[in-house]
């Protein structure tokens, strides 16, 4: 037979060396250079490792069936004798004893199969090369007949029991048997599944942990730290160690060490699982483990591991990973003199967590939570906190974003007089359109993406050719600054407002002036078209929202009700509904065709700058100079919720075209996200000098944009949290959407006792620690730089500062 790899080559050998044999066992004289082993000890000649095999087969006498027939046949005399009385459990009993002994014949027999079954060793398949290795080597071979002779053993006891106990105690036998004869109830597990085959696929290692018991996990890891072992596999491995941890309602010793042993040999043990060579792979692994108790458990395990088998290291490095990846519950964790290395826990969730003695190695941290952890003499090297960039193109303040219908491109507009183009999936500036002589207030996109439309403080308003970048008209009319402009849902009329008080229809294709809507005697805010098209509300700082015609260009209402200057209008995605939000600190909910009050929602202490209907209609969101946002119970009028954790003002809120969450932008420097469902949380911000002006949905709810008052412009993976970022030409998941929990028993100080946002945005890092406690130890970043200065900013506290430790 020709090499698989060397295929001008004869095999000539075969590899018993106890690893996972990348030539598959199977050696010709190039196999032997390359594949890294002891020539004079781990290859032999094929002739040669065929006697081997038999010879240790011989040894164990498998082949000696009399001992197990002789006691089959003594037991069925035995049950013979006592039917009548056992007759209720007849059928039961006899059909285990024989399953036992079936079992043990037919484990047999696979072992002398793989011999007789293989006249010519070298056509043998890979796995049953893998087998015979396995048996030269000893260790399948001594557990098997070990735990044969522990079968047996307990089939003689019971067989002698029942002889003395049956005829006098039938009836107590039956109530008492599974306590007596705890064999019955033994769940036989396939040993192909547990002993002989070796497998290399992770999900398949990891679900077979579902039949080991979390007690004896505990055993284990309470074992190998109290003897201080530093060789986990090595030592669970000795028979007299299994026999100490065997217990007949514990499953499974055996079944344990195996895992260990084939995952410390795959990938998943060599490699960083955290890369983006592997998210495909991560994705489909947590997709089948995220609701598995055992599972989840067993990684947790193998972090634990860390602490105790430099060998084991990588394997519970990426174990943590997932469980940070898959938002596993890792709060308050016991994850002493753990050992993490080469890996991205971004996004993980271990507050109050005690990481004492912890050494991190070229781990990523970037929005982890470590609220108040313990990090007692850890030693932290090469240390990522990856601050998240941001565009600065503009050289003004970002007054106003809009997505494209698709969601490839979204357009800013600026204080620095320019708009400009960018690409949604890599950050990357596509144009920038030159005009406007001064600030640009409202931008918006055509129906079918092909246009944009702008108003400035220049008193024009321009449209542009999205595709090549140029202006295609300027619409001049307007005798002061347009603060607003909007496409009807067709694309056939443009609106504008501005500060002369007077509103504009405009014919899209041609630019001609159709109407000029007057009516209000201030500053016209906000214009916007019902879904429709048919009418269009507008509010002003003279305190009143308009309806119009527009077909006719008519006024068909005055809202009338608010006590000061209404600046923000909405539409129910119906358009039977009108929002308003004023200076006065109330919301008022009007009937587009009568034009009356419905409801005024009171609660804010402060004006109101925006609102947003939900994309089902059923609630609103506010925002407010009072730093909180309101959801609004839209039947009702009822407050739902109040979301406090913006420490300035919120500038601007909404909802994403899915519904599920809420994005708001403040000048506390941050965005948020909010789970509509859960609502009501809190958290602390970081703070820098960028104030959020807006905040904006793709259409596809995957992309949240944001424009800040230090002129730069922001686009976010949604789910991750990641900024998207000019250098990426792919997403990244580098951050992770996470929650943290609420603090249970505080000793920390009340000012940092907070329900965390599911999900929170910032210029800074994302890293979260405030109130975990320092002492000693190193925390280094991958640049040299001491980390201790940051984290105490972030309100951790360095107790060697506080309380004068040497």
């Amino acid at each position: 037979m020709n090499c698989t790899y060397h295929i001008q080559n004869q095999v000539q050998l075969i590899c018993i060396a106890p690893h996972k044999c990348k030539c598959l066992r199977k050696l010709c004289i190039e196999c032997q250079f390359e594949h890294g082993v002891d020539i004079q000890k781990y290859a032999v000649p094929i002739n040669r490792f065929q006697e081997i095999v038999i010879k240790k087969l011989q040894e164990y006498r498998l082949q000696e069936k009399s001992e197990i027939a002789q006691q089959r046949k003594e037991f069925k005399c035995i049950l013979s004798q006592t039917e009548i009385m056992l007759k209720r459990i007849w059928d039961e009993l006899s059909q285990q004893i024989n399953q036992l002994y079936d079992f043990i014949e037919q484990t047999n027999n696979s072992y002398l199969n793989l011999v007789n079954e293989n006249d010519n060793i070298i056509e043998s398949s890979y796995s049953d090369i893998e087998k015979l290795v396995q048996i030269i080597q000893g260790n399948t071979l001594n557990d098997w007949i070990f735990q044969k002779d522990q079968y047996l053993v307990q089939l003689e006891k019971a067989k002698n029991w029942w002889d003395q106990e049956v005829k006098a105690f039938s009836e107590k036998m039956n109530k008492e048997m599974n306590q007596n004869m705890p064999f019955i109830t033994i769940q036989i597990v396939e040993k192909e599944d547990q002993v002989n085959v070796w497998k290399d696929d992770l999900y398949e290692l990891l679900a077979q942990t579902k039949n080991i018991d979390q007690q004896l996990i505990n055993m284990v890891i309470e074992l190998l730290r109290k003897e201080q072992i530093t060789d986990c596999i090595g030592y669970l491995s000795n028979s007299e160690i299994v026999k100490k941890l065997e217990h007949p309602r514990i499953n499974n010793i055996l079944l344990l060490i195996n895992t260990l042993k084939n995952i410390s040999e795959i990938d998943f043990n060599r490699k960083n699982y955290s890369t983006e060579d592997y998210s495909q792979i991560r994705k489909d692994l947590i997709e089948k483990i995220a609701n598995d108790g055992r599972i989840i458990q067993f990684l947790k395990f193998l972090v634990d591991l860390t602490a105790i088998d430099e060998r084991l290291i990588q394997c519970g490095s990426n174990s943590l990973n997932l469980l940070a990846e898959m938002k596993a519950d890792v709060r308050e964790q016991s994850f002493q003199n753990i050992r993490i290395r080469d890996t991205s826990l971004s996004g993980a969730n271990m507050v109050r967590c005690n990481l004492n003695g912890s050494i991190f190695d070229n781990v990523d941290i970037s929005g982890m939570s470590l609220n108040g952890a313990s990090l007692f003499n850890c030693k932290w090297k090469n240390i990522q906190i990856h601050d998240l960039n941001k565009f600065d193109a503009h050289n003004g303040s970002v007054y106003t974003i809009c997505f494209s219908p698709n969601g490839a491109t979204f357009a800013s507009g600026s204080g620095d007089n320019s708009i400009r183009l960018w690409d949604v999936k890599t950050g990357q500036q596509k144009a920038k359109l030159d005009g406007h002589t001064h600030y640009i207030y409202s931008i918006f996109f055509s129906p079918d993406g092909s246009t944009i439309v702008s108003g400035s403080e220049d008193k024009s308003i321009r449209l542009w050719d999205v595709q090549t970048g140029q202006q295609i008209r300027k619409l001049d009319g307007h005798t002061s600054a347009v603060y607003s402009v909007s496409f009807s849902p067709d694309g056939a009329t443009l609106a504008s407002g501005g500060g002369d008080s007077s509103i504009r229809l405009w014919d899209a294709k041609t630019g001609q002036l159709k109407a000029k809507l007057d009516g209000h005697t201030s500053t016209v805010y906000s214009v916007c078209f019902s879904p429709d098209g048919t009418s269009l509300a507008s509010s002003s700082y003279d305190k009143s929202i308009r309806l119009w015609n527009i077909k006719t260009g008519q006024q068909k209402a005055i809202l009338d009700g608010h006590k000061d200057y209404v600046k923000t209008v909405c539409f129910h995605p119906d358009g039977t509904i009108l929002a308003s939000g004023s200076h006065d600190k109330s919301i008022r909910l009007w009937d587009v065709k009568t034009g009356q009050q419905k409801a005024k929602l009171d609660g804010h202490s402060q004006l109101v700058i925006s609102v947003c209907f939900s994309p089902d209609g059923t609630t609103l969101a506010s925002g407010s100079y009072d730093r909180s946002i309101r959801l609004w119970d839209i039947k009702t009028g009822q407050q739902q919720a109040k979301l406090d954790g913006h420490t300035s003002y919120v500038q601007s809120v909404s909802f994403s075209p899915d519904g599920t969450t809420l994005a708001s932008g403040s000048h506390d420097n941050s965005i948020r996200l909010w789970e509509i469902k859960i609502g009501q949380q809190q958290t602390k911000l970081d703070s820098n000098t960028n104030y959020v002006q807006s905040v904006c949905f793709s259409p596809d709810s995957t992309i949240l944009a944001s424009g800040t008052s230090n002129n730069t412009v922001s686009i976010w993976n949604v789910k991750t949290g990641q900024q998207i970022v000019p250098s990426d030409n792919n997403y990244k998941s580098i951050l992770a959407q996470f929650q943290s929990p609420i603090f249970k028993n505080n000793i920390l100080p009340e000012r940092i006792t907070s329900n965390i946002t599911i999900l929170r945005i910032s210029q800074n890092p994302n890293l979260e620690i405030q109130g975990a406690l320092i002492l000693k130890g190193e925390f280094i970043n991958s640049q040299g730089v001491d980390l201790r200065q940051l984290l105490k900013s972030k309100g951790c506290y360095i107790l060697e500062n506080q309380f004068g430790f040497q």
